[in-house]
């Protein structure tokens, strides 16, 4: 732990100075990659709001949860298609669940599939009964919703580098609305993210490349030595200098996104793009 805590501190310091090379940078985005195997952050997204009914199925093993107290309902061994409600008492999926009004489905292989009104998401469901409709929230790991969040916005090829900067600028964002949620349910409202579950993704894009290299790396506003992480909410900018209308309480790089590609092109590493961007921040593991 005292090694991977001095690689962070020399990725910061060395990273944002202009003598920053790229093959340390490549180093240490490697080395911490293989060395993050905590569990991973989750997000929950919010795909359907009150509806009156939606069609979900699972296909496999699956484990149903209430996710009021996370209690274990039971194991189902085969998957189902059929319709989920909301009725007098209770959810109905095919079944009643009697007393039962928020449940969580979790595929119980990774090989499972979720689907609901034909489209496909990663991770585990969780249903609500609101007032008698139906809202449903996917949980997924923060790495996958990267990916399917970044991955139709750069189809595009840009530098390794700059797509690197922009998947911590992503991944710094969004585990800053995971730490700080509006709704007590959700963290996001999927149809304003352009959130689609598991369509047009691939693990061998270009931009999958950046997010799996640069896995759980976000930029703090305190350092190593602090051994606090302060993520923001950190946006791209649209002119030099950090000005922007954007979301309440974002915060802006100095550069945009296009001078980044710029940098990248000519060499600088994703570090040093990002020390541009948001100087006086430090690269941090997720814990």
């Amino acid at each position: 732990m005292k090694i991977m805590r001095y690689l962070l501190l020399l990725l910061a310091s060395l990273s944002f100075s202009i003598s920053a090379e790229a093959g340390l940078w490549d180093t240490l985005k490697e080395y911490i990659w293989k060395q993050n195997t905590t569990a991973p952050a989750l997000i929950n997204v919010l795909i359907i709001h009150d509806q009156p009914n939606v069609v979900l199925e699972v296909k496999g093993k699956y484990q149903l949860f209430d996710p009021n107290d996370h209690a274990h309902l039971s194991t189902r061994f085969l998957g189902k298609r059929k319709p989920i409600e909301a009725v007098s008492g209770g959810l109905k999926w095919g079944e009643e669940f009697p007393g039962i009004h928020q449940l969580q489905i979790i595929p119980d292989q990774p090989s499972g599939s979720i689907f609901v009104d034909g489209v496909e998401y990663p991770g585990s469901l969780l249903i609500y009964d609101i007032g008698g409709t139906i809202s449903i929230v996917n949980q997924v790991p923060l790495e996958k919703y990267l990916e399917v969040i970044l991955e139709p916005q750069f189809v595009d090829p840009l530098p390794e580098e700059a797509l690197a900067a922009v998947a911590i600028i992503a991944r710094t964002n969004t585990y800053y609305q995971i730490e700080n949620p509006k709704n007590p349910y959700w963290t996001v409202e999927g149809s304003r993210v352009g959130y689609q579950g598991n369509v047009s993704t691939s693990s061998n894009s270009a931009m999958a490349k950046a997010i799996k290299t640069t896995r759980g790396m976000v930029l703090s506003r305190t350092g190593t030595y602090e051994g606090v992480l302060t993520p923001f909410a950190a946006q791209w900018g649209s002119i030099s200098g950090g000005k922007s209308s954007g979301q309440q309480n974002s915060i802006f790089s100095r550069i945009t996104l296009f001078e980044a590609e710029e940098l990248a092109r000519k060499g600088e590493n994703a570090a040093h793009i990002l020390g541009k961007g948001f100087p006086n921040t430090t690269i941090e593991l997720i814990k």
